[in-house]
């Protein structure tokens, strides 16, 4: 049974949304008092004028009805259609619409007329782009936060160098201050033989050795502390290792700390940051050494091996510790969690050393018992993707999922 006009009309008025009849040839038949109000037009100015006259999508270049027309697409596929559109309004504001385009067909198979239902998300669009500029905010505050803490975190294990590399220095600057002093001691004699010349020399080479030493400590002391965009190389990790090694010389030697170097000879190189990878030996070194304080036995063992299977390089930390207890090996890697005393540490160490290893598409693992020591496993691949690291230090922490 057809509805009477009225009931037509009452019922298209009722409907908060935007609705128009448009006949096959883009001629509005109807339309309701949501879309009026709109528009701010009175029926007559709408009623038997051109869809795109009326969106004035005959005024501007390019138009959504050149790109892409709902009323074609319906044709074209033979069913309903539903876009986002931006159009203007009668002050010629765009505003956002969804639309959506229902056919009426005719029983002989033709489209008698189409029912558009359309409606204004102009404020959700806003909300959106809103939304969207504060997540890019947050995301810059947490990225800035997070190098912050980067740099915090290298500071403290600098920190816990200095004194052990004060002494370090100290020694050799001792050495050669004698030196100094028994050779102008000799100088002061009347006579220079040949065996005193013999000896200069001596005092001399090492005067050198010593000198060369302090140099190669101090280098290896700036080139961890500096602050310097990440450069991505192909290194030896086994040099890697030798240069921390050197750099905690003194910290292994006052702690009694015994070291076992098992390296694989000829190992391939890797690819990444050299400066974020020693801070990641670092981080697990000095950790050792700090587990070691209460054991009998100190020794640290780091064993490098290929793993050509996976075309990735494998690096071992083990010490002979105090170990992890079960119920904390969940949490080590998270943010600010420590076992520490508050004097001794903030918790940033092994949520560095993890976010910088995940940057670097490799992998970490602990396997640790009371009492017996803790050894931490890392998997480090030969290639790494340059777009993987988009800055000088990480974008965000990347915390372990928990079991």
């Amino acid at each position: 049974m057809k509805l009477p006009e009225k009931e037509i009309e009452a019922i298209l008025s009722g409907i908060k949304d935007f609705v128009l009849i448009i006949s096959p040839d883009r001629k509005i038949l109807e339309t309701n008092e949501a879309f009026l109000k709109h528009m701010g037009c009175a029926r007559e100015d709408v009623i038997g004028r051109k869809c795109f006259e009326v969106l004035g999508e005959d005024k501007r270049e390019p138009s959504n009805c050149q790109n892409i027309c709902p009323l074609e697409e319906v044709i074209k596929n033979q069913r309903r259609c539903q876009v986002e559109l931006t159009r203007l309004d009668s002050n010629n504001k765009p505003w956002y619409t969804e639309l959506t385009i229902f056919p009426i067909w005719e029983k002989k198979g033709k489209i008698a007329k189409f029912i558009e239902i359309s409606r204004d998300i102009t404020q959700r669009k806003l909300d959106e782009d809103h939304l969207v500029k504060m997540v890019e905010e947050r995301t810059r505050q947490l990225k800035e936060t997070h190098e912050r803490l980067l740099h915090q975190d290298k500071m403290a294990s600098l920190g816990k160098l200095s004194s052990s590399v004060v002494h370090e220095i100290n020694n050799p600057v001792a050495g050669i201050l004698n030196l100094v002093i028994l050779s102008k001691r000799i100088l002061k004699e009347d006579t220079i033989d040949q065996k005193t010349i013999d000896l200069f020399l001596q005092y001399l080479e090492l005067m050198e050795t010593e000198t060369r030493r302090i140099s190669r400590i101090v280098s290896n002391l700036l080139m961890f502390a500096r602050q310097s965009k990440i450069e991505l190389v192909k290194f030896d990790v086994n040099d890697l290792i030798e240069q921390t090694l050197i750099l905690n010389s003194n910290l292994l030697k006052i702690n009694h700390i015994r070291i076992i170097e098992e390296l694989e000879h000829n190992l391939p190189l890797v690819g990444g940051s050299e400066d974020q990878l020693k801070q990641v030996l670092m981080n697990l070194i000095s950790n050792a050494v700090e587990s070691m304080s209460t054991s009998r036995t100190k020794r640290l063992t780091i064993k490098t091996f290929s793993k050509k299977n996976q075309k990735a390089i494998g690096l071992q930390i083990k010490d002979t510790g105090s170990g992890i207890a079960k119920g904390t090996i969940s949490k080590i890697f998270e943010p600010f969690f420590t076992t520490k005393k508050k004097s001794k540490g903030v918790g940033l160490g092994l949520s560095v050393v993890y976010g910088i290893i995940q940057e670097h598409g490799g992998k970490i693992y602990v396997d640790s018992k009371p009492g017996e020591g803790t050894c931490f496993s890392i998997t480090l691949s030969q290639e790494l993707d340059p777009k993987k690291i988009k800055s000088s230090l990480p974008d965000s922490i990347h915390l372990p999922m928990k079991k």
